[in-house]
């Protein structure tokens, strides 16, 4: 019993000895500045246009050793995007997008061992977007606005892959700076609107964390 004992103590010791060697919990702000794009996946749309994006957001990780770990926190996209289609009574339409999505992440970290006061990063990790806001414009090719009737999904759902650089300013406090591809993988639009469309974007985060 002893034994059994003196050894649970050394396993805790040696728990609480490794754990004191990095932080697990890490917090932050950051901000995306990037590009948009529409990834088009029905005949009858084309013309699809970059557009400037900007998100922000804050991120949480936990680390359960000192260089993996479970990454969350939210972000608030913007994507804009434009594209052209053919509509029913044969009018050429341009739409023009502007969504607000309230981004949740989960995903996995990665982390190198560091480099003097940088570290190599990378992220991969599921994006479950929820519509906070649409503006969407349509033109015809006198490039007057006309109404439609759009049928948004409420959900966005993308596969975000994150890689770059943590550089430390203070003991476990770090500037990071990474690009972020951002592939949404589920139409835009409802069940029963004919048309389907992806939104994308290329990021630069620049962020700091706690």
């Amino acid at each position: 019993m002893k034994k059994l004992l003196l050894t649970i103590a050394f396993i805790i010791a040696m728990t609480i000895s490794a754990s004191a060697q990095f932080k697990p919990f890490q917090f932050g702000l950051k901000i995306e500045p990037g590009i948009g794009w529409s990834k088009l996946n029905s005949d009858h749309l084309y013309d699809g246009k970059t557009k400037m994006s900007f998100n922000w957001g804050f991120v949480g990780n936990v680390y359960f050793v000192e260089n993996y770990g479970i990454s969350t926190g939210f972000n608030i996209k913007f994507m804009n995007n434009e594209y052209s289609f053919t509509a029913k009574n044969e009018a050429h339409i341009t739409r023009k997008i502007k969504n607000q999505y309230l981004e949740i992440p989960l995903g996995l970290t990665m982390r190198t061992e560091k480099i003097g006061d940088i570290r190599i990063l990378g992220n991969v990790s599921y994006g479950l977007g929820f519509l906070l806001n649409t503006n969407e414009k349509n033109f015809d090719a006198n490039g007057h606005e006309v109404t439609m009737t759009d049928d948004y999904n409420k959900m966005r759902h993308a596969l975000i892959v994150k890689l770059g650089v943590e550089y430390y300013v203070h003991k476990s406090s770090c500037i990071v700076a990474a690009l972020v591809f951002n592939n949404n993988f589920a139409n835009i639009y409802g069940a029963n609107y004919e048309q389907n469309v992806l939104l994308n974007n290329l990021c630069l985060e620049i962020g700091f964390m706690f």
